[in-house]
């Protein structure tokens, strides 16, 4: 067997946690980002997408090296190396977070089984509650890691990907106008506030806090077979990059798909609600098109609340040593979001208010995640460069920077 094939062979065991990880970059949260954008501005915003791409995939390999170098997480680290004031702070804003990010699953998925079954919004938000303990019942019945989860989230990953293809067939986008939304540019200041939208919301900090977690179990199994060695963690990250820039590069043209499908659909219409959005295009496109989108969205939600509880449980027996039971932050997280649902709030404003939320808490991780990379006592031979940190240091002051506007502009713009 020659190298290039046992390498391709060896990578495809490695292929599962940067998909894990991509489903927050494909959430309902950003849906009605991207719709939004493509609906007021066309194509012309594509190229914020692929920028706020290219810098995810750096902040989530830095994670991954965190955890892989470290064999521990972020929220570990910072208790065992932070004040503890300072823990309980981050800790207090992770959870907040969480609660965010669970609440924008679940009504992402409420919304998409309303839509796709014509069920009331509670009803579509209850049947999403019990499929993700259904979702959570296949992490929790497989004892040998993440491995069974993995291809869970890998299948849904795939549904919503054949979905917007198809969503792309039907919209037969020109390849001029693709080509020159990738051109950057800016048709007026209302499209600035979109692009800062789309950037400063890419970054999910619960994806950031799991990714050093979730690649703990091929850490544990090479250091088993081949040794702890800076060359085994080294393969290990290699490996483990290639399968972060694939999944991520898919949730990239998903993100761009949703944007090409609404400059196509829905330029000039006014519509920024992902139900307007789903009756449009079945009048635009057909019956075929609303159901993809419908379908996408209820994966969309499913997969992303299910890592927001993984995501949860990392936090909370990170930071305070408390391991509780997945199944009752699942409970506890769904109560929140079906609260909501009864009392009438209108749902996308509710996944505006949660991206929100989320910008406030980036900076609580982005900031500890770069400072512990670079402590030498802590990566050994796997501590960051100064280019590296000094390029990473510019993505996290630009995210942050852009949260920071958002959260300004939303509260008291």
């Amino acid at each position: 067997m020659s190298n290039s094939l046992r390498n391709a062979r060896e990578l495809l065991t490695y292929l599962g946690p940067g998909f894990l990880i991509s489903v927050a970059y494909m959430d309902p949260g950003n849906w009605a980002t991207n719709i939004s954008g493509g609906a007021k501005f066309g194509t012309a915003l594509l190229w914020v997408i692929v920028l706020a791409s290219v810098m995810a995939m750096g902040i989530q390999i830095l994670a991954a090296k965190l955890g892989i170098a470290t064999g521990k997480g972020i929220a570990q680290l910072c208790r065992e190396h932070l004040p503890s004031l300072v823990v309980w702070v981050l800790w207090a804003a992770a959870e907040l977070a969480m609660i965010a990010t669970d609440m924008a699953e679940i009504i992402g998925a409420a919304i998409g089984f309303s839509l796709v079954f014509g069920l009331p919004l509670a009803a579509g938000a209850v049947l999403a509650g019990v499929s993700s303990f259904v979702l959570l019942g296949v992490r929790s019945a497989h004892r040998r890691g993440f491995r069974a989860i993995e291809f869970a989230i890998m299948a849904l990953v795939g549904v919503i990907a054949l979905a917007f293809l198809f969503e792309v067939w039907l919209a037969k986008p020109s390849a001029a106008n693709v080509a020159a939304g990738l051109a950057p540019s800016l048709p007026d200041a209302t499209a600035l506030y979109v692009a800062i939208g789309i950037l400063g919301a890419t970054v999910m900090p619960h994806s950031i806090y799991l990714h050093p977690y979730i690649v703990q179990d091929r850490r544990k199994r090479l250091v088993a077979e081949s040794g702890d060695t800076d060359d085994v963690h080294r393969r290990h990250l290699r490996f483990e990059s290639v399968d972060t820039i694939l999944a991520l590069f898919g949730a990239m043209f998903v993100n761009a798909a949703m944007l090409v499908v609404a400059a196509a659909a829905l330029t000039g219409t006014g519509i920024e609600t992902l139900e307007e959005a789903y009756l449009t295009l079945a009048g635009v496109f057909g019956a075929n098109a609303s159901l993809a989108f419908g379908v996408a969205l209820i994966a969309a939600g499913l997969s992303s609340s299910l890592v927001a509880t993984m995501s949860g449980q990392t936090v909370m027996d990170g930071f305070l040593d408390w391991n509780v039971s997945v199944w009752v932050r699942r409970s506890v997280t769904l109560v929140p979001s079906i609260a909501v649902v009864a009392a009438g709030f209108d749902p996308t404003s509710v996944l505006v208010a949660s991206q929100v939320a989320l910008s406030f808490e980036l900076p609580f991780v982005l900031l500890p995640l770069l400072y512990f990379t670079r402590e030498k006592r802590l990566m050994g031979a796997f501590t960051n460069r100064r280019p590296t940190t000094a390029a990473l240091g510019v993505v996290v002051a630009v995210v942050v920077a852009l949260n920071g506007w958002l959260l300004y502009a939303t509260l008291l713009g």
